[in-house]
């Protein structure tokens, strides 16, 4: 029998329609996996899929081929992807090409090719535009943006070439993209970056919310972040998927849908933070009717399905022992220590910091989190052991704790003199085992005040000399000290890890007698005022930092180890911790911290500079021998959005002696 060559092309479209739904989903190991691509066109009831050589489009209700486009060389898993209003399809593969179609129920046309492969591209929801990640490379990758009346190229930047998701947001004013750890935001316009938000989690799948300035992505453990456009983390959903392949907004933004690898479509509620729907076997990504129900392909083929707000409560109800509660509130950082100390020489290490978020509705105004950060470090300059720990919580919005514990064997420190005497020349090592511990209980009787008991406790074995001091000194003999009383505390900062306006005043006494443990006897003051300006000056959240510190012994006397300094982590900071002591010393700093982009926050410097002295009593025959620091420092973000920061400052006094100092969290 001879076939009409109509005929023929009609078997040849069952053919192709059967080995396409034959081959679509095959198991491997009991689990199903997508091995070619279908994308859904609600508005035009259109669905297209791909075979090695051709792109075949169905009527989504009856599966009817409707048209077939021969592309010898595409492949398969290269881009398919309709423009939101279904007038456009953008297909790429590894012929090198990207494909442009005009789309309508009748005919498919194509409009234009660009001699590139594209991996992602994202239509503006507000221009006739649409932008292009192609030409992707080892290092680097293109974006463009075209005109989608002339298909011309409007503007082109380089861009990593590890990019995984790309989306527009819904005023058309920003792109985001994901690549590796990196959240990052440009301006449409200019494709200049407006922001990196950096986090530890690996993001990919990166969404615009439809309506509002919110991005969801998810991370490597599978969980849904929503962040605002400032990267502050609105909410995360702890999904408990499978590798989540798919995700989405509705039309209206009111319900987030993930698709994973074994086929399970989710419907969140990005408020509840739970699930309202579950379906099964779902493997192509879904699509949304005008009216917002769901488009799903089942074996069938495409369907449509309500959301079904009612299930929402079963579903919650069988998940809410499995994770689906509040976001993970703690976080822990570990970061090696390598630095350089002048008394230790060259330090190596470990630390972690361990932050505890507040409970939502169970934080005071300014929601200060509870930090904990054991470290371990050896210092090469005497074979210096140091094991310690600082921890500061707050308690029911009623208690303020903080307690610090340091443990050094063989430390290493100098001798100077005392005040006046004070003299590098008179450089003399000594070294000595020690415990410290102190700390304050303090009540919150406002958002702001703070009253308590502080105290400290220490221990230092004999001090062992390398040469006899030229100078007097009280305190060779080690022993033990301990000190209680008063703390007063008014904290006004905005936040604890990273303060950017607002101001904190602090005032300590402690009274040391040999009756209660201590072998010394004296009293010691501390005063220490802080403000915080936010200025803009260069880049937005520059910030003008200012310390005034005093502090003085008196009724006694005190060890030369423990009387009061302006050096090492204070004002002078990095230079030798003993050089400038004396009974009284006072300290004034100022400090301006900024950003080398306020684009990318991870990266940030400080100008710095400060006056200091000291003396036996500021208020009986004082003769001021003012000394002036200077320097900069460098800042890098472990997270930004926690705003915990590693530091390194270099420094000069006004007496040539210079300064290094490395370290976690800011100066002051």
């Amino acid at each position: 029998m001879i076939f009409s060559l109509s005929l023929k092309k009609e078997v040849i479209k069952q053919i192709a329609c059967f080995l396409l739904a034959l081959i679509s989903v095959f198991t491997v190991h009991g689990q199903k996996a997508i091995t070619l691509q279908e994308h859904v066109n609600p508005t035009l009831s259109l669905s297209v899929s791909e075979l090695p050589d051709r792109i075949l489009f169905q009527d989504m209700r009856t599966k009817a081929i409707v048209n077939e486009l021969l592309v010898p060389g595409r492949g398969v898993g290269g881009l398919l992807t309709f423009s939101p209003d279904g007038q456009f399809l953008v297909a790429s593969g590894n012929d090198g090409q990207t494909t442009i179609y005009a789309l309508s129920r009748d005919t498919i046309r194509q409009l234009a090719r660009l001699p590139f492969k594209t991996k992602l591209a994202a239509f503006s929801p507000v221009k006739k535009e649409c932008v292009f990640v192609h030409s992707v490379k080892t290092f680097n990758a293109r974006m463009t943006k075209y005109d989608t009346n002339t298909w011309k190229a409007i503007a082109t930047r380089n861009i990593a070439s590890d990019i995984n998701a790309v989306d527009i947001s819904y005023d058309g004013k920003l792109i985001g993209f994901t690549n590796n750890r990196l959240i990052q935001l440009l301006d449409y316009e200019s494709l200049t970056k407006v922001n990196v938000n950096w986090e530890k989690e690996k993001q990919r799948l990166l969404i615009f919310h439809p309506n509002k300035q919110e991005i969801a992505s998810v991370t490597a453990e599978n969980n849904i972040q929503i962040r605002d456009f400032q990267d502050t983390l609105i909410r995360e959903i702890k999904t408990g998927s499978s590798k989540i392949t798919w995700l989405g907004y509705d039309r209206v933004g009111e319900n987030i849908v993930s698709v994973d690898v074994d086929g399970r479509l989710s419907i969140w509620n990005p408020v509840q933070k739970n699930k309202e729907q579950e379906l099964s076997n779902i493997f192509t990504p879904p699509g949304f009717t005008k009216d917002n129900n769901i488009l799903i392909k089942k074996e069938q083929g495409w369907t449509t399905v309500p959301i079904d707000i009612e299930a929402s409560q079963e579903i919650h109800d069988r998940l809410s022992s499995s994770k689906n509660h509040e976001g993970k509130r703690l976080k822990f950082l570990p970061q090696p220590i390598i630095g350089f100390k002048r008394e230790a020489g060259f330090i190596v290490g470990a630390g972690a910091t361990m932050i505890w978020y507040p409970k939502t509705g169970h934080a005071s105004r300014f929601s200060q989190p509870t930090i904990f950060a054991p470290i371990v470090t050896y210092g090469f300059n005497g074979k210096q052991l140091a094991v310690g720990a600082y921890m500061e919580a707050y308690y029911k919005e009623k208690w303020y704790f903080t307690n610090n514990f340091l443990f050094t064997n063989n430390a290493k420190n100098y001798f100077f003199g005392i005040g006046r005497e004070s003299n590098d020349r008179h450089k003399t090592a000594y070294v000595s085992d020690n415990f410290v511990l102190e700390g304050s209980v303090s009540r919150i009787l406002s958002d702001q005040f703070f009253v308590g008991i502080n105290y400290k406790l220490r221990k230092d074995n004999e001090l062992d000399f390398e040469e006899k001091p030229t100078s007097n000194f009280h305190g060779g003999q080690g022993g033990w000290l301990f000190g209680i009383g008063p703390t007063l505390r008014m904290d006004k900062r905005n936040d604890v890890l990273f303060p950017t306006k607002g101001s904190r005043l602090e005032i300590n006494y402690y009274w040391f007698n040999q009756e209660i443990i201590s072998d010394y006897q004296y009293q010691e003051l501390k005063f220490d005022y802080r403000k915080f300006i936010p200025v803009d000056w260069l880049v937005q959240g520059d910030v003008l930092a200012f310390q005034g510190m005093f502090n003085a012994t008196w009724g006694g006397e005190a060890p030369f180890y423990q009387l009061p300094y302006i050096t090492a982590d204070r004002a002078f900071r990095g230079v030798w911790r003993n050089l400038y002591i004396a009974e009284q010393v006072f300290s004034v700093q100022a400090e301006y911290r900024s950003y080398f982009s306020s684009a990318d926050r991870r990266f940030g410097y400080a100008i710095f500079a400060g006056l200091g002295d000291g003396a036996k009593n500021f208020f009986k025959d004082y003769k001021a021998s003012i000394k002036a620091f200077y320097g900069v420092g460098f800042r890098q973000q472990l997270i930004p959005r926690y705003r915990l920061y590693t530091r390194v400052d270099f420094g000069l006094t006004s007496k040539g002696d210079f300064g290094a100092f490395a370290g976690t969290g800011v100066a002051f």
